[in-house]
């Protein structure tokens, strides 16, 4: 959740780390993954993959995450819903809504593939 501990892991040689407040915001006022992204993607200075965990609920903010430098995100909960409803055909439901809102949402930025994901997609607005 900070650039130190990311550039603590680029010292000791790591590939890559997850940004992630594991599991949600359990202290008030703890940052959301996703605002916390940028600091980690900028003191990883390329030397390792950065990956988001946490607040994946549609296929835009996967777009999101990889406009702002990350390499990936996991999907925890949606799955999990998914499970919950349907079983392994939820699970697969979950994923194919994903990857269509994903998409849709590089369509609607105009960007054909996943390697045009860029940051002028996302445009930040001033934290309150």
């Amino acid at each position: 959740m900070t650039g130190e501990d990311v550039e603590l892991c680029a010292e000791v040689g790591a590939s890559a780390v997850i940004v992630s407040n594991h599991g949600g915001r359990h202290l008030d006022n703890t940052l959301a993954t996703i605002e916390v992204l940028p600091e980690a993607v900028d003191a990883a200075k390329g030397k390792l993959e950065v990956l988001l965990d946490g607040g994946i609920r549609r296929g835009a903010d996967v777009v999101k995450a990889l406009a702002m430098g990350a390499k990936a995100v996991f999907i925890g909960r949606p799955l999990f819903w998914g499970l919950a409803l349907g079983g392994e055909h939820g699970v697969i439901r979950v994923l194919d809504i994903l990857r269509e809102e994903v998409e849709i949402t590089m369509a609607k930025c105009g960007r054909p593939t996943i390697a045009d994901i860029d940051a002028s997609v996302v445009v930040k607005a001033p934290r309150l």
